[in-house]
């Protein structure tokens, strides 16, 4: 969508492309910071994104300065820093106007998806539903222990080994205990558990992406129109694409289409309709 906006390849138009790209990565590091420690261990401070290319050390001293004004704001700085950029683009080269509002529009949805993160990680599950989870879970195998013992009177006391194990209950206690665990892992996802989400490669991934999308494919020349196959072959049937030898092997199971299969003739399926309409209305019962 950018590249569509600011799609000029000069020296100003290439640079434009890139600091907004920029900036968005900035933004959701400095917001995904707040709210995982695995970013929050990977920079600990936010003048540590000079060091990592993504802040200039104009850029931190006048995010510090909107810091001291208001904590809150400070990963939202760079999308209003793009915005800024876009209205300098309108003014000077006059893009598409849909174009324009399109990307000013996705722009929101994504500020949007960052605050619901906020929101996500600021109203947590209440402290009492987990104490009461961990109370019930264990508090119920703690009395079944003692609960579900298979005493034999007969047996002598000390003299004969009672060989007896309740499996149902051990199984019982693995499925309970299992979900109770996984239960706490979900309500940390940005946590440091190898089951978490990986924010830190998220992050490497969407810097990488952008920055090769505006920088190296919106540079590159776009190949010129050449006959392929099927455009030579346009008024002949399209034959299926090649198998490999692997491929070959699978078997496909074709889609079946619709429910509805047509009948041989018109009259088929007009005595078709007639039967099926005559059989509703002999039925006695109510059809659900």
């Amino acid at each position: 969508m950018l590249c569509t906006v600011i799609h000029a390849n000069d020296e100003t138009s290439q640079k434009r492309r890139h600091t907004i790209a920029r900036y968005i990565n900035l933004a959701s590091a400095l917001a995904w910071r707040d709210i995982s420690k695995k970013i929050r261990l990977r920079f600990p401070n936010v003048s540590n994104f000079i060091d990592a290319g993504l802040l200039t050390e104009k850029e931190f001293q006048a995010l510090e300065s909107i810091n001291e004004d208001c904590e809150t704001i400070r990963w939202m700085a760079p999308l209003h820093w793009v915005q800024q950029i876009m209205r300098k683009e309108e003014a000077e080269n006059k893009p598409t106007t849909s174009l324009f509002n399109n990307f000013m529009t996705e722009l929101k949805l994504y500020r949007q998806s960052l605050r619901k993160l906020f929101c996500y990680d600021w109203v947590c599950v209440p402290l009492v539903y987990t104490q009461v989870a961990a109370l019930a879970t264990y508090a119920f195998f703690f009395f079944a222990l003692f609960g579900r013992q298979n005493l034999i009177p007969e047996m002598k006391a000390g003299k004969e080994i009672d060989l007896i194990v309740p499996i149902f209950t051990i199984v019982q206690f693995m499925f309970f205990v299992g979900w109770f665990k996984v239960g706490q892992d979900l309500m940390r996802p940005f946590g440091l558990d190898d089951d978490d989400i990986e924010m830190n490669y998220i992050l490497d991934r969407n810097i990488a992406t952008s920055f090769a999308i505006v920088n190296r494919l919106q540079t590159v020349e776009l190949p010129e129109l050449e006959d392929d196959q099927f455009w030579k072959n346009k008024e002949a049937k399209v034959d299926p694409l090649p198998h490999t030898v692997f491929s070959r092997q699978l078997s496909e199971h074709r889609p079946k289409l619709h429910s509805y299969v047509q009948l041989g003739s018109s009259d088929e399926v007009a005595n078709s309709t007639a039967n099926c309409l005559r059989s509703e209305k002999e039925k006695r019962h109510i059809n659900w």
